[in-house]
């Protein structure tokens, strides 16, 4: 994936030069909020949910009515005539276009965006320390900047107080339930995580449970013992950043009880709140919850049907995290002695 010469790691050395920003991450939030100025000052405040075709025109991208070639979603192009131009798939749902054309957006914030195709892909599988899959990643976060852009997304997430006014804030910016709770985590001044939960097995049960010639004792089909066998358990999450600074680690794949907020969440696929233990290993502790249903496919619901769930959690009384332990020995001099 490079033109030329170039390569991607050049791209985004160059756009933190040329910006001048102290990493990656802040260069490409800072260009997309250079897009959002650009827009208010020739439009006046936008109303949200911002209008992704304004900003589309303004980079001067062309957009076609053609599918993607490369992508199952979203995919910019160079033009034979110059430029550029964006093909979207008309069949996704709004906030995924929303936010696949947002994300070829942020392409164009990089130098030499013209010189070749770029395509959206799954973000579920990114490696950071792949240049083409950083690449993408900071055009997800270019995209975040852009659909949910700041000072409004902070005041209006600052009036937001349970589930329901979670939803509400999706719904304004037209933002799927997913990238705004992300996106409201990470903006957060207070401690909290956006956790996301989905229905799936223990790591050591892959390749035996749902193993189709693997026997069992009960008589039971291999989709029921698959579905029997599934459990509520934590998928990733995203922190802000003093919920960091507490040093709590939120464990991948650790399951919750088929009680509390977040299973009522899923198995309702309603709303709820409330404040209970939760077994996160080293950070097990009591939480306040803010919990809503996902929208979710029949293959990927629990055992009777029950919903993916993200949550927004708020430790009240949680054990300390343990100091990891130096590796110098206890004489020996360190930097903070």
């Amino acid at each position: 994936m490079s033109s030329g010469h170039s390569t991607t790691q050049s791209f985004i050395d160059e756009l933190v030069r040329s910006t001048g920003a102290s990493s990656p991450e802040e260069a490409i939030r800072a260009k997309a909020r250079q897009l959002i100025q650009t827009c208010e000052s020739m439009f006046g405040r936008p109303e949200m949910p911002i209008d992704v075709d304004v900003l589309t025109s303004l980079q001067g991208i062309h957009v076609s009515g053609d599918l993607p070639i490369q992508s199952p979603d979203a995919e910019l192009a160079p033009r034979s005539e110059g430029g550029v131009e964006m093909r979207v798939h008309p069949d996704r749902p709004e906030t995924r276009k929303r936010f696949s054309v947002a994300h070829e957006i942020s392409h164009t914030f990089f130098p030499e965006y013209e010189q070749k195709s770029w395509c959206r892909t799954d973000a579920r599988y990114r490696d950071r320390n792949d240049p083409d899959q950083y690449l993408e990643m900071l055009c997800d976060i270019g995209a975040a900047e852009l659909l949910f852009p700041q000072p409004w997304f902070s005041d209006d997430a600052n009036q937001v107080s349970n589930a329901s006014g979670l939803v509400a804030l999706a719904d304004t910016y037209h933002g799927s339930r997913e990238a705004t709770l992300r996106r409201f985590a990470e903006l957060s001044n207070d401690p909290i995580a956006a956790v996301f939960f989905t229905w799936k097995l223990k790591p050591v049960q892959k390749g035996v449970v749902d193993n189709e010639e693997q026997t069992n004792l009960f008589g039971l089909s291999h989709d029921e013992q698959v579905r029997d066998a599934l459990q509520l358990r934590i998928d990733y999450s995203i922190a802000s950043e003093s919920f960091s600074q507490l040093g709590h680690y939120l464990p991948p794949e650790k399951s919750i009880k088929n009680d509390g907020p977040i299973f009522e969440a899923s198995s309702t696929a309603s709303c709820f709140d409330g404040e209970c233990h939760l077994d996160f290993g080293p950070a097990s502790g009591t939480y306040n919850v803010m919990a809503i249903p996902l929208p979710t496919d029949r293959n990927q619901r629990g055992p009777k049907g029950e919903h993916s769930v993200a949550a927004i959690v708020r430790p009240v009384a949680v054990q300390k995290a343990k100091k990891k332990r130096s590796a110098t020995p206890d004489n020996s001099p360190t930097l903070f002695d």
